[in-house]
């Protein structure tokens, strides 16, 4: 098993800086999975580009801020809580409106092996069901194969109040804090997170999740390769 990304917020990582926008690369691709975490900020009225390679992915979330997505003439607006999806070979410019847009933008290899169904550009939140978890939690499905990414699940979890048991996955996942604050113990070290937090568990690493306030501490996690969030085994 690969060592686990550390926690930290996506603003301790100094970011790649353009004429409007700043891209935090917080986690690369440490261990072949392909997967690769930034946080994109968008000045307010700016517009940046981002390329995707052939045989690779990027599924995206906007955490604050509203604007537009643009891939070739199709024209989606973003908005907080809408995901999107663009696979590669492309191009596409994100543009911000009146105030500051902030994404998420996770990359990841393709998986010609799956059967897809056809792209689905942008999804909101709001329109998801929310299906059960262990510990009483919930998960909303943005996208996987069903709606065009082949080579990841991307999905939004919700931990009440709960400490849930250690365990593994048989993926290997990329994490971002939205909203609640609580703490995240990853191979036995337990650290604070908060909004903002990023951190990056690979395939078989023991870990658990606590929640420390009465509010849903909300993550939004996009694993390799796809299937179901509620893939798990206990180990204690």
């Amino acid at each position: 098993m690969s060592a686990p990304g550390p926690v930290r917020h996506f603003r301790d990582v100094t970011p790649r800086r353009g004429d409007c926008c700043a891209t935090h690369v917080v986690h690369g691709d440490v261990d072949g999975s392909g997967l690769e975490l930034s946080v994109v900020l968008v000045e307010a009225g700016g517009t940046t580009g981002r390329t995707v390679p052939a045989g690779r992915e990027e599924v995206l979330y906007v955490a604050s801020g509203t604007g537009q997505l643009r891939v070739e003439d199709d024209h989606r607006p973003l908005a907080v809580d809408v995901g999107a999806l663009v696979d590669g070979p492309a191009e596409y410019e994100l543009s911000a409106a009146d105030g500051e847009l902030q994404v998420v933008v996770v990359s990841g290899l393709r998986d010609p092996g799956v059967a897809c169904r056809d792209v689905v550009r942008t999804v909101e939140l709001s329109g998801q069901d929310k299906e059960p978890a262990v510990s009483n939690r919930e998960f909303s499905v943005l996208f996987d194969p069903g709606r065009g990414c082949s080579g990841m699940t991307q999905f939004l979890g919700y931990v009440p109040k709960v400490r849930t048991p250690r365990h593994i996955h048989p993926y290997d996942e990329m994490l971002y804090i939205l909203r609640g604050h609580g703490t995240v113990e990853i191979e036995g070290h337990e650290v604070e997170v908060g909004p903002g937090d990023c951190y990056y568990l690979p395939r078989g690493c023991v870990h658990l999740v606590q929640n420390t306030q009465d509010d849903f501490l909300v993550e939004l996690g996009i694993f390799t390769p796809a299937g179901s969030p509620t893939q798990h085994t206990p180990v204690e």
